[in-house]
């Protein structure tokens, strides 16, 4: 019998943080050695970001980029400093952003047994983590090349959004053999770049949403948080 799923976003959705900020804690507060490395992240991608609010850039590739790139401060990292990094960064600073209105969302599809699942361009190693701490198994992220035990810096394409959150959704459901009933499944996201997910769905919720998504999911009479 075909299964209801739960599909949450994570940055801007379930959490009002960024991963960005919390690894940039962790290596300020332990790691100072590549503090150096976090500064020259920013000054060359803050720039990016600048110019995609400016409409100068597009703004779906700089996210993009953005997100591919950060696995730079993992370079030459073991799988276990690697786990150090991502445990700090729930239990210090995600944990903490989380929003508890969402939570309790997810909490109450749990309680329905629907299939509940996390999708987010973070990192699948953190989001396995976040998956154990709300008691939800199934998470899909972007994952982090490893060679011989270490991080290489690298993250094995593609990045996990926007179109290709439905990608590696779909091909998620394949591998775990979860037999979904899309149209009768729930998806909640905050951002206009997360529509195709959305629509995957009969149940789509834009969820603390960005101008752009307000506006689709009002004209398309779709259900808007808060």
């Amino acid at each position: 019998m075909s299964k209801v799923a739960a599909i949450f976003d994570f940055d801007g959705t379930l959490s009002r943080g960024h991963i960005w900020t919390g690894l940039r804690r962790y290596y300020f507060e332990h790691e100072r050695k590549k503090v150096p490395l976090v500064l020259a992240f920013l000054i060359t991608h803050l720039p990016l970001w600048l110019f995609s609010k400016c409409k100068l850039s597009d703004e779906e590739a700089v996210r993009m980029k953005w997100a591919e790139d950060l696995s730079v401060f993992f370079r030459g990292a073991s799988k276990e400093e690697g786990l150090e990094a991502f445990r700090w960064v729930v239990y210090n600073y995600i944990v903490k952003s989380l929003r508890s209105d969402i939570v309790d969302i997810l909490d109450q599809h749990k309680q329905s047994r629907h299939v509940v699942i996390i999708i987010s361009g973070v990192f699948s190693n953190l989001l396995e983590i976040v998956g154990q701490t709300l008691g939800v198994p199934n998470v899909i992220g972007t994952k982090l090349e490893v060679i011989d035990a270490k991080y290489t810096g690298k993250i094995i394409k593609p990045v996990c959004s926007g179109k290709n959150k439905v990608k590696l959704l779909e091909e998620f459901i394949i591998r775990n053999e979860l037999d979904i009933d899309l149209p009768s499944s729930f998806a909640y996201a905050d951002s206009a770049f997360d529509i195709p997910l959305l629509r995957l769905v009969g149940n789509p919720v834009a969820t603390y949403p960005d101008k752009n998504l307000r506006q689709f999911a009002e004209h398309n009479g779709w259900q808007v948080l808060p």
